[in-house]
């Protein structure tokens, strides 16, 4: 399984898998089915002389009626590395993709390809600093809503812990717990590692708050 960071030969040249409602966090992992054409050709592109590596980019809102072509896409995605696949029968392929890094998408535009393609830059924190205090209450938070989740799922975990640094708890929670495409784009857009935390914490607490009204006798 190979999950090296991307070379720049790989990132200059990086397939682009765009979606309407997926955002890619590094450190996670991403099942996906390819079905339409296009995508068939940019797997089978990536396991033959490709970089085994695409970008996934969230598709802006107003997307369907250009689907076809080349809708707006948010220009920050998650990239990852296929660390499994299955072509199919039928043509369409099944891949795992493991979350590697943020990267800034500058589009490039190949009439010779059927998917898209773009020169991408990895994007580091801005900030890395986050108080102790801060993250040992998000991962509190953060347990207390998994127990409940546990009730109907008990193989549920939270996956990270705070030996595992402030960036790999703020993604692995935001994967978990964060559903609205939206919120989760604008955790994956913030460079700010403490203010990345801050909207976790925000999102995380108020699944938490949530929780509690329910269980909470009228």
């Amino acid at each position: 399984m190979n999950t090296a960071a991307l070379t720049p030969e790989e990132l200059a040249r990086l397939p682009v898998f765009p979606l309407p409602r997926v955002v890619f966090f590094p450190g996670s992992t991403l099942p996906l089915h390819l079905f339409e054409p296009r995508y068939r050709a940019m797997i089978e592109h990536c396991m033959s002389d490709g970089p085994q590596a695409f970008a996934v980019a969230l598709l802006e809102p107003g997307y369907e009626a250009g689907y076809e072509g080349r809708p707006a896409i948010r220009t920050l995605a998650g990239v990852g590395r296929i660390v499994a696949h299955e072509a199919q029968r039928d043509g369409t392929h099944d891949v795992l993709l493991q979350g590697l890094h943020r990267v800034r998408l500058e589009e490039l535009h190949d009439p010779s390809l059927p998917f898209r393609t773009a020169k991408a830059t990895i994007v580091e924190p801005t900030s890395t600093e986050v108080p102790l205090g801060e993250l040992q209450a998000l991962l509190a938070c953060a347990t207390q809503v998994a127990q409940v989740v546990r009730a109907q799922h008990p193989d549920f975990a939270i996956g990270t812990s705070i030996e595992s640094g402030a960036a790999h708890v703020a993604d692995t929670l935001a994967d978990r717990f964060v559903a609205a495409p939206e919120a989760r784009q604008a955790i994956l857009e913030e460079l700010d590692l403490r203010a990345r935390v801050s909207k976790v914490m925000d999102a995380v607490g108020g699944l938490l708050a949530m929780l509690a009204t329910r269980e909470t006798p009228s």
